[in-house]
């Protein structure tokens, strides 16, 4: 039997080539349509992760970001904050008000955070940071207080009396946690009691005792006489006393519609305590303990005094001129060094009038 093979003809070619090119084509539109979906895909996740409010990572978008980080340093410091008493802001000028607010708050954190910090908002007024690699004690405490100072500062409102604070908790990798979820666990613990025994402040986890307590270090950051003064004139109550918010109010709206009337003179005094920065906390607590009683037994009836923050005091005399609070001053500083033993800090004074014409 003989086989006989038929050559193609050029018209069979092009069919096949044209078939092929067909094909090719539509791998093609294939493969796109999957690239697309799979973008698409990629983009619900990543928006899914994130908080449609202020646009922060949310509770499922920093675990596993946290997580690399810290099998990759090793190292790092999760701050875990809130805002305190925030439902009276909703209760009192709506949920519209306290939104804005959270915006203002994540703003704040975002200007103020270091470039490879992982930033988010868990729901409600909670917000973290984690800053990865090492930081000493001293670092994260100077990066706490940023935040609590830019916060409340972002967080003023004028015309409107609303004090808000923020609490804060504070865990270090490894000492506190290997894991997010560690982390995450032990700053609440923090955060949870320093809510308890008195809010706006923060505190470390390591601070805690066996109980689960601790010392609350009620740090408001430290400010000038002259940013001092300029917020009462302005009006800028940033509730950073710690007298009563609205005791401080009334005293200060009590000054404004009786001194200008009087054109009666006050004198605004700032006590700072340097040297301190090496010191131990209970000593720094324990000089202002001193300084706080040297004010208190060296003031008239009708001065003013409030803490500050954990190394200021505060405070007002009525109805005296520069010279007299210079006199003053001295008398306050020379009981505090009777006072203040082998541990005794520096304290600088500064000295200003507050003007009535001006306020």
């Amino acid at each position: 039997m003989r086989t006989i093979f038929l050559a193609e003809t050029a018209d069979d070619q092009d069919q096949k080539l044209l078939e092929l090119e067909k094909t090719k084509q539509n791998l093609e539109q294939q493969l796109q349509e999957m690239a697309k979906t799979v973008e698409k895909q990629q983009q619900m996740i990543a928006i899914a992760k994130r908080d449609p409010l202020t646009g922060l990572r949310n509770r499922q978008g920093i675990p596993g970001l946290v997580n690399a980080s810290l099998c990759k340093h090793c190292e790092g410091s999760f701050f875990i904050m809130d805002l305190d008493n925030f439902k009276s802001v909703n209760d009192t000028y709506g949920h519209m008000e306290g939104d804005r607010v959270l915006i203002k708050f994540a703003k704040a954190l975002r200007e103020n955070a270091d470039p490879e910090d992982i930033i988010a908002r868990l729901g409600g007024d909670e917000f973290v940071v984690f800053s990865p690699g090492y930081c000493d004690r001293y670092e994260v405490r100077t990066k706490a207080q940023r935040f609590i100072r830019q916060i409340e500062r972002s967080l003023v409102m004028l015309g409107k009396p609303m004090q808000v604070t923020v609490s804060m908790g504070i865990a270090s990798a490894p000492l506190d946690g290997v894991t997010y979820d560690a982390l995450y666990e032990n700053a609440d613990r923090a955060l949870y009691s320093i809510k308890n025994e008195g809010k706006n402040g923060y505190r470390f986890f390591s601070e805690l005792n066996r109980a689960g307590n601790g010392s609350v270090i009620y740090d408001r950051p430290r400010s000038s006489l002259e940013e001092i003064t300029a917020r009462l004139k302005e009006r800028k109550m940033e509730g950073s006393f710690e007298v009563e918010y609205n005791h401080f109010e009334k005293i200060y709206h009590f000054m404004e519609r009786n001194l200008i009337r009087d054109r009666r003179e006050v004198q605004c005094v700032l006590f700072t305590l340097e040297n301190y920065t090496y010191a131990d906390e209970m000593i720094v607590r324990r000089q202002l303990e001193h300084l706080h009683h040297a004010i208190v037994s060296s003031l008239r009836k009708g001065d003013v005094t409030t803490k500050y923050s954990l190394t200021q005091m505060l405070v007002l005399l009525m109805d005296a001129n520069t010279e007299n609070a210079g006199m003053v001053a001295e008398r306050i500083l020379c009981k505090y060094r009777r006072e203040a033993g082998r541990d005794m800090l520096n304290i600088r004074h500064d000295i200003r009038q507050v003007m009535c014409d001006q306020m």
